[in-house]
């Protein structure tokens, strides 16, 4: 028996193509809407990372460095978000963002009022928020959506480069700036021991080394030939960690050590290069220090093509005790420029006073039987920076040309950098600025005519050496002939400690003794905590 199928109701496809069009529609309205939001959110990243990174710079000081209290610069923080976020179409119409300011539109925290750095000073938040009409979502009574971006900044008193031994050279083979080979190199049989003086606060006092010479990813530092640190002649180099882009390689009864005790590996091997930390650090201005003077009261100028001969080397106004083969020379020395550097003579000992010196030309060369000491007239530690560069009139004066550090003192070595109290103490005075570089000890300019001036560093038993030694593109050397041991020891003519840090080209320590270098942050250039974070 046949039956006929039952007609449909009417309209049924209607209400389904109905509400099809509604689906549609919401999608419709979800993805435009959606898009406009993300375009808008785009643009207000556009506008409040620049902002957040101008506003932060006013937490600190220009001419000191240090922190200030951030409602004594909210106006110019203000300015400066107001200008990036009117760069950027934000609030054209209203003059100093003003009525943004107050409306909530336009907002600076430091610091900042949520997210990961809520609370934290030294940081500083920029938000916009902004609408922007809806299509489709009108439908549902919604006639424009609300984007709301924020950005944080920061701009700390930062901290000590946590890497203790840093060669930035990055190809194996020679080049103007010296030989081939490795960039690091540990030899003469001693120990070179790095260790963070506080390692409740965190580690610090790597070793990284930029060379590709031989590359290998094994970490056991291990094999033979070319080599990106090389630890030879039965030498140690105890270390928290050691970063290589190529090999090390231990020859000789060389050894790598994380600790003395277990002798446990504490290597990466290719390891990705260090960029140099220090390579937009504004350089002192000649012309904004005052002339050196020799100790004869020969003041030094631009036309000067002769170093200051001291001592030994025939310097009037310097102090002789002794006589004969007992016959001793001290000289005194003030901060300023001096166009042609220094030469010290034998039996000689050079004493600074507190401040910036500027070595433009020559170099300084003080060998033999000679010492370098940082020290006040009543014997207290005086803190210096020495910035090695071109003279004004090189190369035509040959002898104002950036020349080599040669500092191998067989007498005392006493030098530690600028610091917090000491450039304030000079600023006080009437002195030149020397805040922005507090930390670092000794700078061989990197910029000059013809880079690459090597820097040697050696002393006696009573070595007393503290700062960063930034010398990118030379090669830097540390005699090690002495035990440096002792950084905690009681007696002043015996204790020794060199707690440096050396960012160079290539570096080399050397010596058959025990050099102890301990990683002490609050002694080292402070690298700024700047720069967007969120």
């Amino acid at each position: 028996m046949l039956h006929r199928r039952s007609p449909q109701p009417r309209g049924q496809l209607l209400i389904v193509a109905a509400v099809g069009m509604v689906v549609l529609m919401a999608i419709a309205a979800l993805v435009l809407d959606l898009g406009f939001s993300w375009m808008l959110h785009r643009k207000e990243q556009n506008a409040v990372d620049p902002a957040a990174i101008a506003a932060a710079r006013w937490l600190r000081d220009p001419n000191t460095g240090n922190q200030v209290a951030p409602a004594t610069v909210q106006n110019e923080m203000n300015a400066e978000a107001c200008f990036y976020a009117q760069e950027n179409s934000f609030f054209t119409d209203d003059p100093g963002c003003a009525a943004a300011l107050v409306a909530g539109d336009l907002q600076v925290h430091s610091p900042p009022v949520s997210g990961d750095y809520a609370g934290q000073f030294g940081r500083v938040q920029v938000i916009i928020h902004d609408t922007h009409p809806t299509f489709f979502a009108r439908i549902w009574g919604q006639t424009e959506a609300a984007v709301t971006t924020a950005a944080v900044a920061k701009n700390d008193a930062g901290t000590g480069n946590s890497s203790t031994l840093v060669a930035l050279k990055t190809t194996c083979g020679a080049d103007e700036y010296g030989p081939g080979g490795s960039g690091g190199t540990v030899t003469g049989g001693g120990t070179v021991s790095i260790f963070p003086v506080d390692p409740d606060a965190g580690l610090g006092g790597y070793v990284h080394v930029n060379s590709s010479c031989g590359q290998s990813t094994d970490d056991s530092c291990a094999g033979s030939g070319e080599k990106a640190l090389d630890i030879n002649g039965g030498s140690t180099l105890v270390t928290p960690f050691a970063y290589t882009v190529g090999s090390c390689v231990e020859n000789g009864g060389g050894s790598l050590q994380c600790d003395p005790d277990t002798g446990s590996p504490c290597l990466d091997e290719d390891a990705l290069p260090l960029a140099d930390p220090l390579k937009n650090l504004p350089e002192p201005q000649i012309d904004s220090f005052p002339a050196g003077a020799c100790p004869d009261g020969t003041l030094e100028n631009p036309g000067r093509n002769e170093p200051c001969r001291l001592g030994g080397n025939g310097s009037a106004g310097c102090t002789v005790t002794g006589s004969g083969a007992d016959r001793r020379w001290t000289c005194d020395l003030e901060p300023g420029v001096y166009y042609a550097g220094w030469d010290i003579g034998s039996r000689t000992t050079l004493r600074l006073a507190p401040g910036m010196y500027i070595i433009a030309g020559y170099g300084i060369r003080l060998q033999a039987d000679q010492g370098l000491e940082a020290v006040a007239a009543d014997g207290v530690d005086a803190r210096v920076t020495i910035f090695s560069t071109d003279g004004p009139n090189c190369p035509s004066l040959n002898k104002q040309c950036q020349g080599a550090i040669n500092i191998n003192a067989q007498a005392a070595f006493k030098a530690k950098a600028t610091n917090e109290d000491s450039c304030h103490a000079i600023l006080a005075a009437g002195g030149p600025n020397t805040c922005p570089w507090k930390g670092i000890l000794l700078w061989q300019d990197g910029t000059v005519h013809a880079p690459g001036s090597d820097v040697t560093l050696g002393g006696g038993s009573n070595v007393e050496v503290a700062g960063t030694i930034y010398a990118p593109l030379s090669n830097v050397s540390v005699n090690g002939g002495n035990d440096t041991t002792g950084c905690d020891g009681a007696d002043p003519d015996t204790r020794s400690c060199l707690s440096i840090q050396i960012i160079s080209y290539t570096w080399k320590i050397d010596g058959n003794a025990i050099v102890d270098m301990p990683y002490d942050p609050s002694e080292l250039y402070q690298f700024g905590g700047r720069g967007l974070i969120e």
